[in-house]
C-alpha cells in the first residue's frame, strides 16, 4: 500500500489503482501509519455526495473568457490609437524640421549681449525675489518650532 501511495502522490496512478486506494480507506483494516490520509480520502467521497442546483463548475471560466475578449478589443482600440499619434507625431516633426529656421537675433557687439543678458537675469532675480517674499512666515514658524524643539532636549 505504501508503494501505491507514493504513486499517487507523485500522480502517477491509473484510475483502478485510486479506486483501489479509495476503497483502501473506505474500510476498517486501515494502517494505523495511513490512518493520517483517511480523512484527506473521505472528503473525496463527500464532495461526489454534494450537489448543488444550478452550479455551474466552468462559470467562472466562461466570464473570464468572455472578459478577454473584451481585454483584447480594449487593447487593439488603445494600440491603434497610439500608433495613429505616433505617425502624427512623426510627420509633424518633420514638418517643423524642414521649415525655414527664423533668425533669432544675434548681437554685433559684445558690450549689447552683456547689457541684454543682465537684463534677463535681473527680470529672473525680481521674480524670484518677489517669490521668495511670499515665505517669510514660513521661515518664521520654522524658526519658531526649533526653539520649541530645543527647550525640550533641555
Amino acid at each position: 500500500m505504501n508503494e501505491l501511495l507514493e504513486k499517487y502522490w507523485e500522480g502517477n496512478t491509473s484510475l483502478q489503482e485510486e479506486q483501489q486506494l479509495k476503497d483502501y480507506f473506505k474500510s476498517d483494516q486501515v494502517a494505523p501509519a495511513h490512518q493520517v490520509y483517511r480523512g484527506l480520502f473521505h472528503s473525496f467521497e463527500l464532495e461526489k455526495s454534494i450537489e448543488v442546483d444550478g452550479f455551474d463548475a466552468f462559470a467562472k471560466v466562461k466570464t473570464t473568457q468572455h472578459h478577454n475578449k473584451r481585454f483584447n478589443r480594449k487593447t487593439w482600440t488603445g494600440i491603434a490609437v497610439a500608433a495613429s499619434v505616433s505617425i502624427m507625431v512623426a510627420l509633424g516633426s518633420g514638418y517643423y524640421e524642414s521649415a525655414p529656421s527664423e533668425d533669432l537675433g544675434t548681437y554685433e557687439s559684445p558690450e549689447e549681449a552683456y547689457e541684454a543678458t543682465v537684463a534677463a537675469l535681473q527680470l529672473v532675480s525680481n521674480k524670484f525675489n518677489k517669490g521668495t517674499e511670499n515665505l517669510q512666515p514660513v521661515t518664521q514658524i520654522t524658526k519658531q518650532t526649533e526653539q520649541v524643539f530645543k527647550l525640550d532636549k533641555l
